[in-house]
């Protein structure tokens, strides 16, 4: 029980802690001396004549 506990309370620290990374600017980020936060990008890479060929299957 008291393992289960302590792995929810370091779970509950991280995510605080990313939640107050992603508050802060990038200024405020250099000033505390962390690089920038990776945010996730998302991006769908649509090749040549991809869009065409889907259309046609309709």
């Amino acid at each position: 029980m008291a393992a289960a506990v302590a792995a929810f309370t370091a779970w509950r620290r991280t995510v605080a802690g990313r939640r107050a990374l992603a508050d802060l600017t990038s200024d405020q980020l250099k000033d505390i001396g962390c690089q920038e936060v990776p945010r996730p990008t998302f991006f769908v890479r649509v090749g040549v004549g991809l869009m065409t060929d889907l259309m046609s299957m309709r």
